[in-house]
Protein backbone atom coordinates (compact mmCIF):
# COMPACT_ATOMS: atom_id res chain seq x y z
CA UNK A 1 0.00 0.00 0.00
CA UNK A 2 0.80 3.45 -0.73
CA UNK A 3 1.91 5.87 2.61
CA UNK A 4 -1.31 7.35 3.74
CA UNK A 5 -0.86 11.92 2.25
CA UNK A 6 -0.02 13.36 6.11
CA UNK A 7 -1.73 16.33 6.98
CA UNK A 8 0.11 17.43 9.61
CA UNK A 9 0.82 20.98 10.00
CA UNK A 10 2.11 21.51 13.90
CA UNK A 11 4.13 18.55 13.74
CA UNK A 12 7.32 19.59 12.14
CA UNK A 13 8.31 22.69 14.35
CA UNK A 14 7.04 20.13 17.07
CA UNK A 15 9.48 17.78 16.42
CA UNK A 16 12.53 19.78 15.78
CA UNK A 17 11.77 21.65 18.62
CA UNK A 18 11.99 18.98 20.52
CA UNK A 19 14.81 16.99 18.31
CA UNK A 20 17.91 16.74 20.82
CA UNK A 21 21.07 17.70 19.44
CA UNK A 22 23.13 14.62 18.36
CA UNK A 23 21.09 12.13 19.79
CA UNK A 24 20.87 8.69 18.80
CA UNK A 25 17.15 7.29 18.75
CA UNK A 26 17.42 3.70 20.10
CA UNK A 27 15.40 1.01 18.23
CA UNK A 28 11.65 1.09 18.88
CA UNK A 29 10.05 -1.99 20.33
CA UNK A 30 6.33 -2.87 21.28
CA UNK A 31 3.48 -1.32 21.14
CA UNK A 32 3.47 2.81 21.14
CA UNK A 33 1.32 5.31 20.97
CA UNK A 34 1.50 8.75 19.10
CA UNK A 35 -0.76 11.47 18.83
CA UNK A 36 -0.73 13.73 15.64
CA UNK A 37 -2.90 17.31 15.30
CA UNK A 38 -3.78 17.73 11.62
CA UNK A 39 -4.24 21.13 9.72
CA UNK A 40 -4.38 21.84 5.94
CA UNK A 41 -6.32 24.50 4.01
CA UNK A 42 -7.07 24.81 0.55
CA UNK A 43 -9.68 27.26 -1.57
CA UNK A 44 -11.76 24.54 -2.25
CA UNK A 45 -12.58 22.79 1.27
CA UNK A 46 -11.68 25.81 3.64
CA UNK A 47 -9.32 25.43 6.68
CA UNK A 48 -8.95 21.46 7.78
CA UNK A 49 -8.63 20.43 11.30
CA UNK A 50 -8.64 17.19 13.30
CA UNK A 51 -6.27 14.92 14.96
CA UNK A 52 -4.86 11.37 14.29
CA UNK A 53 -3.76 8.50 17.18
CA UNK A 54 -1.86 5.75 16.09
CA UNK A 55 -1.11 2.47 17.88
CA UNK A 56 2.11 0.92 16.77
CA UNK A 57 3.70 -2.32 16.88
CA UNK A 58 7.59 -2.38 16.46
CA UNK A 59 8.03 -5.70 17.47
CA UNK A 60 11.34 -6.95 17.70
CA UNK A 61 12.77 -3.92 16.49
CA UNK A 62 14.45 -4.82 13.40
CA UNK A 63 10.73 -4.60 10.87
CA UNK A 64 10.59 -1.12 9.31
CA UNK A 65 8.71 0.35 9.51
CA UNK A 66 6.93 -1.21 11.76
CA UNK A 67 5.37 -4.69 12.57
CA UNK A 68 1.42 -3.27 12.56
CA UNK A 69 0.01 -0.08 12.96
CA UNK A 70 -3.55 0.72 13.84
CA UNK A 71 -4.66 4.58 12.61
CA UNK A 72 -7.93 6.30 14.10
CA UNK A 73 -8.68 9.75 12.24
CA UNK A 74 -11.23 13.21 13.04
CA UNK A 75 -10.77 15.53 10.14
CA UNK A 76 -13.16 17.97 8.80
CA UNK A 77 -13.03 21.37 7.26
CA UNK A 78 -14.56 24.75 7.38
CA UNK A 79 -16.42 23.79 4.18
CA UNK A 80 -18.30 20.86 5.30
CA UNK A 81 -16.14 18.44 4.43
CA UNK A 82 -15.13 15.24 6.83
CA UNK A 83 -13.25 12.80 6.32
CA UNK A 84 -13.54 9.99 9.85
CA UNK A 85 -11.09 6.61 9.42
CA UNK A 86 -9.89 3.86 10.81
CA UNK A 87 -6.62 2.45 9.22
CA UNK A 88 -4.97 -0.80 9.27
CA UNK A 89 -1.59 -1.46 8.23
CA UNK A 90 0.85 -4.95 8.33
CA UNK A 91 4.15 -4.28 6.18
CA UNK A 92 4.33 -8.21 6.29
CA UNK A 93 1.33 -9.50 7.35
CA UNK A 94 1.87 -12.83 9.33
CA UNK A 95 5.70 -12.47 8.28
CA UNK A 96 4.33 -13.15 4.73
CA UNK A 97 5.59 -10.88 1.82
CA UNK A 98 2.34 -10.05 1.55
CA UNK A 99 1.56 -5.99 2.86
CA UNK A 100 -2.49 -5.94 3.86
CA UNK A 101 -3.57 -3.05 4.54
CA UNK A 102 -7.31 -1.84 5.55
CA UNK A 103 -9.97 1.67 5.87
CA UNK A 104 -13.59 2.13 7.17
CA UNK A 105 -14.09 5.66 6.80
CA UNK A 106 -17.20 7.93 7.42
CA UNK A 107 -16.95 10.45 4.59
CA UNK A 108 -18.94 13.21 3.89
CA UNK A 109 -18.76 15.97 1.71
CA UNK A 110 -21.49 18.79 2.38
CA UNK A 111 -21.35 21.12 -0.91
CA UNK A 112 -19.47 18.64 -3.20
CA UNK A 113 -19.63 20.13 -6.64
CA UNK A 114 -20.99 19.63 -9.65
CA UNK A 115 -20.78 21.51 -12.97
CA UNK A 116 -21.78 19.40 -15.89
CA UNK A 117 -20.63 16.12 -17.55
CA UNK A 118 -17.58 16.41 -20.55
CA UNK A 119 -14.84 18.74 -21.10
CA UNK A 120 -17.59 21.01 -22.86
CA UNK A 121 -19.88 22.34 -19.50
CA UNK A 122 -19.10 26.14 -18.97
CA UNK A 123 -18.75 27.58 -15.44
CA UNK A 124 -20.71 30.81 -14.85
CA UNK A 125 -20.07 32.09 -11.43
CA UNK A 126 -22.74 34.81 -11.59
CA UNK A 127 -25.07 31.81 -11.30
CA UNK A 128 -24.13 30.82 -7.50
CA UNK A 129 -22.47 34.26 -5.95
CA UNK A 130 -24.45 36.63 -4.33
CA UNK A 131 -22.97 39.30 -1.94
CA UNK A 132 -25.63 39.83 0.32
CA UNK A 133 -26.31 36.74 1.85
CA UNK A 134 -29.00 38.39 4.42
CA UNK A 135 -31.43 38.31 1.83
CA UNK A 136 -31.00 35.32 0.61
CA UNK A 137 -31.91 34.42 4.03
CA UNK A 138 -35.52 35.54 3.50
CA UNK A 139 -35.60 34.52 -0.42
CA UNK A 140 -32.83 31.98 -2.00
CA UNK A 141 -33.85 32.15 -5.48
CA UNK A 142 -33.02 35.90 -5.92
CA UNK A 143 -30.23 38.02 -5.25
CA UNK A 144 -30.20 41.97 -5.44
CA UNK A 145 -28.17 43.43 -7.88
CA UNK A 146 -27.32 39.71 -10.05
CA UNK A 147 -30.23 39.01 -12.83
CA UNK A 148 -28.17 35.72 -13.54
CA UNK A 149 -28.53 34.59 -10.14
CA UNK A 150 -30.24 30.79 -10.22
CA UNK A 151 -29.53 29.80 -6.49
CA UNK A 152 -26.14 29.95 -3.66
CA UNK A 153 -26.10 26.14 -4.33
CA UNK A 154 -26.46 25.63 -7.98
CA UNK A 155 -23.23 24.01 -8.64
CA UNK A 156 -23.30 21.55 -5.42
CA UNK A 157 -25.31 18.69 -4.03
CA UNK A 158 -24.36 16.51 -0.47
CA UNK A 159 -23.38 13.16 -0.43
CA UNK A 160 -22.38 11.10 2.55
CA UNK A 161 -20.65 7.56 2.88
CA UNK A 162 -21.16 5.48 5.34
CA UNK A 163 -19.41 3.22 5.36
CA UNK A 164 -16.41 3.17 2.98
CA UNK A 165 -14.89 -0.11 3.44
CA UNK A 166 -11.21 -0.71 1.82
CA UNK A 167 -9.46 -4.18 1.99
CA UNK A 168 -5.82 -3.88 -0.28
CA UNK A 169 -2.63 -6.43 -0.72
CA UNK A 170 0.41 -5.75 -1.84
CA UNK A 171 3.42 -7.67 -2.37
CA UNK A 172 7.06 -7.76 -4.68
CA UNK A 173 6.80 -10.11 -7.66
CA UNK A 174 10.58 -9.25 -8.66
CA UNK A 175 12.54 -6.50 -8.96
CA UNK A 176 10.34 -3.22 -9.05
CA UNK A 177 7.26 -4.66 -10.07
CA UNK A 178 4.85 -5.22 -7.80
CA UNK A 179 1.08 -6.60 -7.87
CA UNK A 180 -1.66 -4.87 -5.63
CA UNK A 181 -5.19 -6.58 -5.37
CA UNK A 182 -7.93 -4.74 -3.34
CA UNK A 183 -11.95 -4.87 -2.69
CA UNK A 184 -13.55 -1.51 -1.65
CA UNK A 185 -17.89 -1.30 -0.62
CA UNK A 186 -19.74 1.82 -0.15
CA UNK A 187 -23.10 2.92 0.70
CA UNK A 188 -23.08 6.22 -0.39
CA UNK A 189 -26.10 8.53 0.54
CA UNK A 190 -26.61 12.12 -1.98
CA UNK A 191 -29.32 14.63 -1.51
CA UNK A 192 -29.98 16.75 -4.38
CA UNK A 193 -31.50 19.09 -3.10
CA UNK A 194 -30.98 21.79 -0.02
CA UNK A 195 -33.29 23.07 2.62
CA UNK A 196 -33.95 26.40 3.79
CA UNK A 197 -31.37 26.55 6.24
CA UNK A 198 -28.93 25.72 3.94
CA UNK A 199 -30.10 28.94 1.46
CA UNK A 200 -31.35 26.45 -1.11
CA UNK A 201 -33.42 27.35 -4.10
CA UNK A 202 -36.64 26.20 -5.47
CA UNK A 203 -35.39 25.90 -8.74
CA UNK A 204 -33.31 23.62 -10.35
CA UNK A 205 -29.66 22.86 -9.62
CA UNK A 206 -27.06 21.96 -12.24
CA UNK A 207 -27.11 18.53 -11.28
CA UNK A 208 -31.17 18.17 -11.11
CA UNK A 209 -31.46 19.41 -14.87
CA UNK A 210 -29.14 17.15 -15.94
CA UNK A 211 -30.78 14.40 -14.33
CA UNK A 212 -34.38 15.65 -15.70
CA UNK A 213 -32.78 15.34 -19.13
CA UNK A 214 -31.46 11.66 -18.29
CA UNK A 215 -27.70 12.19 -18.25
CA UNK A 216 -27.65 10.49 -14.54
CA UNK A 217 -27.62 7.03 -13.70
CA UNK A 218 -29.10 6.32 -10.76
CA UNK A 219 -30.59 9.86 -9.79
CA UNK A 220 -33.97 10.54 -11.20
CA UNK A 221 -34.91 14.32 -11.91
CA UNK A 222 -38.01 14.58 -9.48
CA UNK A 223 -35.55 13.34 -6.74
CA UNK A 224 -36.74 15.71 -3.52
CA UNK A 225 -35.30 13.64 -0.34
CA UNK A 226 -32.17 11.70 0.62
CA UNK A 227 -31.34 8.48 -1.41
CA UNK A 228 -28.36 5.98 -0.81
CA UNK A 229 -26.39 3.77 -3.07
CA UNK A 230 -24.71 0.80 -3.10
CA UNK A 231 -21.73 0.15 -5.00
CA UNK A 232 -18.93 -2.87 -4.34
CA UNK A 233 -15.89 -3.21 -6.80
CA UNK A 234 -12.98 -5.76 -6.94
CA UNK A 235 -9.63 -3.84 -8.15
CA UNK A 236 -6.17 -5.69 -9.51
CA UNK A 237 -3.41 -3.35 -10.43
CA UNK A 238 0.55 -4.01 -11.55
CA UNK A 239 2.98 -1.77 -10.39
CA UNK A 240 6.81 -0.46 -11.98
CA UNK A 241 8.41 1.52 -9.02
CA UNK A 242 11.83 2.62 -9.78
CA UNK A 243 11.66 5.80 -7.72
CA UNK A 244 15.16 6.74 -5.89
CA UNK A 245 13.29 8.27 -2.82
CA UNK A 246 9.27 8.00 -2.26
CA UNK A 247 8.56 10.87 -1.04
CA UNK A 248 11.18 13.30 -3.25
CA UNK A 249 12.39 11.39 -5.86
CA UNK A 250 15.46 12.72 -7.85
CA UNK A 251 14.96 9.91 -10.41
CA UNK A 252 13.43 7.29 -11.71
CA UNK A 253 9.61 6.00 -12.74
CA UNK A 254 6.25 5.05 -11.02
CA UNK A 255 3.92 3.17 -13.35
CA UNK A 256 0.48 1.55 -12.45
CA UNK A 257 -2.29 -0.27 -14.62
CA UNK A 258 -5.07 -0.97 -12.67
CA UNK A 259 -8.92 -2.60 -13.53
CA UNK A 260 -11.90 -2.45 -11.33
CA UNK A 261 -14.79 -3.90 -11.96
CA UNK A 262 -18.71 -3.69 -9.57
CA UNK A 263 -21.36 -6.13 -10.35
CA UNK A 264 -23.80 -7.77 -8.43
CA UNK A 265 -21.47 -10.31 -7.56
CA UNK A 266 -19.40 -8.43 -5.65
CA UNK A 267 -22.40 -7.00 -3.96
CA UNK A 268 -23.00 -3.58 -6.12
CA UNK A 269 -26.13 -2.11 -7.20
CA UNK A 270 -24.80 -1.11 -10.02
CA UNK A 271 -22.84 -3.34 -13.13
CA UNK A 272 -19.74 -1.26 -14.33
CA UNK A 273 -15.99 -1.37 -14.98
CA UNK A 274 -13.14 0.72 -14.80
CA UNK A 275 -9.43 1.02 -15.83
CA UNK A 276 -6.51 3.38 -15.11
CA UNK A 277 -3.37 3.81 -16.28
CA UNK A 278 -0.76 6.36 -14.01
CA UNK A 279 2.79 7.18 -15.76
CA UNK A 280 5.05 9.08 -13.33
CA UNK A 281 8.87 10.36 -14.34
CA UNK A 282 11.61 12.01 -12.31
CA UNK A 283 14.44 12.92 -13.89
CA UNK A 284 17.54 15.86 -12.99
CA UNK A 285 18.37 18.50 -15.19
CA UNK A 286 22.49 18.83 -15.14
CA UNK A 287 22.20 18.35 -11.30
CA UNK A 288 20.43 16.90 -8.41
CA UNK A 289 19.08 20.36 -7.15
CA UNK A 290 16.89 20.86 -10.22
CA UNK A 291 14.18 17.97 -10.96
CA UNK A 292 12.03 17.67 -13.47
CA UNK A 293 8.78 15.48 -13.28
CA UNK A 294 5.92 14.42 -15.04
CA UNK A 295 2.73 12.76 -14.06
CA UNK A 296 0.32 11.88 -16.83
CA UNK A 297 -2.80 9.97 -15.70
CA UNK A 298 -6.03 8.44 -18.08
CA UNK A 299 -9.06 6.64 -16.23
CA UNK A 300 -11.90 5.41 -18.09
CA UNK A 301 -15.01 3.80 -16.98
CA UNK A 302 -18.03 1.97 -18.86
CA UNK A 303 -21.55 0.30 -17.84
CA UNK A 304 -23.98 1.48 -15.12
CA UNK A 305 -21.72 4.02 -13.89
CA UNK A 306 -23.34 5.57 -10.82
CA UNK A 307 -23.09 9.42 -11.20
CA UNK A 308 -21.63 10.37 -7.85
CA UNK A 309 -18.67 8.24 -9.32
CA UNK A 310 -18.15 10.07 -12.05
CA UNK A 311 -15.20 12.42 -10.25
CA UNK A 312 -13.34 9.40 -8.72
CA UNK A 313 -10.14 8.00 -10.29
CA UNK A 314 -8.97 4.03 -9.85
CA UNK A 315 -5.26 2.85 -8.57
CA UNK A 316 -3.38 2.16 -5.91
CA UNK A 317 -2.86 5.87 -4.24
CA UNK A 318 -6.15 7.31 -4.53
CA UNK A 319 -8.63 7.45 -1.52
CA UNK A 320 -12.18 8.03 -1.38
CA UNK A 321 -12.77 11.77 -0.75
CA UNK A 322 -9.97 12.77 -2.52
CA UNK A 323 -12.11 14.01 -5.24
CA UNK A 324 -10.76 14.03 -9.20
CA UNK A 325 -10.25 16.26 -11.79
CA UNK A 326 -9.24 19.97 -10.26
CA UNK A 327 -8.31 20.88 -7.00
CA UNK A 328 -4.95 19.86 -4.23
CA UNK A 329 -4.67 16.45 -5.45
CA UNK A 330 -4.75 16.99 -9.26
CA UNK A 331 -5.36 20.43 -11.31
CA UNK A 332 -4.33 23.32 -9.11
CA UNK A 333 -6.03 26.72 -10.30
CA UNK A 334 -8.69 24.75 -11.37
CA UNK A 335 -12.19 24.14 -9.12
CA UNK A 336 -12.38 21.16 -7.36
CA UNK A 337 -13.90 18.01 -9.24
CA UNK A 338 -14.72 20.41 -12.19
CA UNK A 339 -14.15 18.08 -14.90
CA UNK A 340 -16.06 14.90 -14.46
CA UNK A 341 -17.15 11.90 -16.68
CA UNK A 342 -16.74 8.46 -18.01
CA UNK A 343 -13.11 9.32 -19.51
CA UNK A 344 -10.50 11.52 -17.69
CA UNK A 345 -7.27 12.74 -18.45
CA UNK A 346 -4.63 14.47 -16.08
CA UNK A 347 -0.97 16.30 -17.32
CA UNK A 348 1.22 17.24 -14.15
CA UNK A 349 4.36 18.98 -15.34
CA UNK A 350 6.51 20.39 -12.67
CA UNK A 351 10.20 22.05 -12.10
CA UNK A 352 11.82 21.56 -8.86
CA UNK A 353 14.80 24.00 -7.61
CA UNK A 354 16.16 22.83 -4.51
CA UNK A 355 17.75 26.41 -3.54
CA UNK A 356 18.45 25.79 0.23
CA UNK A 357 19.24 23.01 2.29
CA UNK A 358 20.28 23.81 6.20
CA UNK A 359 20.61 21.96 9.55
CA UNK A 360 19.32 23.11 12.32
CA UNK A 361 19.44 21.15 15.42
CA UNK A 362 21.14 18.81 13.30
CA UNK A 363 18.08 17.94 11.35
CA UNK A 364 18.06 18.26 7.71
CA UNK A 365 15.90 21.19 6.00
CA UNK A 366 15.87 21.47 2.40
CA UNK A 367 13.76 24.50 0.70
CA UNK A 368 12.56 23.80 -2.88
CA UNK A 369 10.58 26.08 -5.18
CA UNK A 370 8.18 24.61 -7.91
CA UNK A 371 6.83 25.53 -11.00
CA UNK A 372 4.04 23.80 -12.31
CA UNK A 373 1.37 22.87 -15.01
CA UNK A 374 -1.49 20.62 -15.00
CA UNK A 375 -3.88 20.15 -17.42
CA UNK A 376 -6.52 17.76 -17.59
CA UNK A 377 -9.79 16.99 -19.97
CA UNK A 378 -13.03 14.71 -19.74
CA UNK A 379 -15.81 13.29 -21.85
CA UNK A 380 -19.36 12.30 -20.65
CA UNK A 381 -18.90 8.85 -22.11
CA UNK A 382 -16.90 6.46 -24.42
CA UNK A 383 -18.13 8.10 -27.43
CA UNK A 384 -16.37 11.02 -26.96
CA UNK A 385 -18.53 13.31 -28.46
CA UNK A 386 -17.68 16.56 -26.17
CA UNK A 387 -16.39 19.57 -28.12
CA UNK A 388 -13.71 22.10 -25.89
CA UNK A 389 -10.23 22.65 -25.19
CA UNK A 390 -8.56 21.09 -22.12
CA UNK A 391 -8.38 22.97 -19.06
CA UNK A 392 -5.25 23.96 -17.60
CA UNK A 393 -3.81 26.02 -14.31
CA UNK A 394 -0.41 27.13 -13.72
CA UNK A 395 1.40 28.60 -10.94
CA UNK A 396 4.00 27.70 -8.46
CA UNK A 397 4.75 26.85 -4.73
CA UNK A 398 7.19 26.18 -2.08
CA UNK A 399 8.44 22.54 -0.53
CA UNK A 400 9.67 22.96 2.89
CA UNK A 401 11.44 19.10 3.38
CA UNK A 402 12.39 17.58 6.70
CA UNK A 403 15.16 14.74 6.64
CA UNK A 404 13.81 14.29 3.06
CA UNK A 405 10.73 12.60 3.96
CA UNK A 406 8.14 15.13 5.61
CA UNK A 407 6.99 17.83 3.08
CA UNK A 408 5.13 21.02 3.58
CA UNK A 409 3.39 21.59 0.58
CA UNK A 410 2.23 25.55 -0.31
CA UNK A 411 0.91 25.85 -3.97
CA UNK A 412 -0.86 28.77 -5.93
CA UNK A 413 -2.92 28.31 -9.30
CA UNK A 414 -4.34 29.80 -11.92
CA UNK A 415 -6.69 28.50 -14.71
CA UNK A 416 -7.48 31.03 -17.14
CA UNK A 417 -10.18 29.87 -19.14
CA UNK A 418 -12.22 29.92 -15.89
CA UNK A 419 -10.95 32.44 -14.31
CA UNK A 420 -10.53 30.88 -11.04
CA UNK A 421 -7.76 30.38 -8.67
CA UNK A 422 -6.37 28.17 -5.92
CA UNK A 423 -4.32 28.10 -2.88
CA UNK A 424 -2.89 24.85 -1.17
CA UNK A 425 -1.59 24.07 1.80
CA UNK A 426 -0.95 20.72 2.61
CA UNK A 427 1.91 17.51 2.43
CA UNK A 428 3.67 15.75 -0.27
CA UNK A 429 4.62 16.54 -3.31
CA UNK A 430 1.31 16.03 -5.71
CA UNK A 431 3.00 13.31 -7.27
Amino acid sequence: MHPTRMTWAVVLCAALASAPAGAEDAPRTGWGVQGLPLINFNSDEGLGYGARLLLVDSGDGTQAPYRYALTAQFFQTTRGVASHRLMFDAPRFLDSPWRLGGDVSLLNDRFSPYYGLGGSTEYVPSFASCEDRTALEENPDACPGNPDFRGLRYYSFEQRTLPSVVLNVRRTLSGPWQLALGYRFRLTSVRARYGTDDLGQARDSRLVEDARAGLLSGLEGDAVGSETFRTAEVTAGLLLDTRDNEPAPVRGMFHELALRGATGVTGSAFDYWGATANLRFYHPLGHERLVAALRLFVDVMGGDVPFFLLSSLGGVEWRDGWGGLGGVYTARGILKNRLQGQVKALANGELRWRFLSVSPWQQRLDFTLVAFLDAGQAWSDLRFLDAGLPRYGGGGGLRIAWENNFILRLDYGVSPRDGTTGFYLDFNHLF
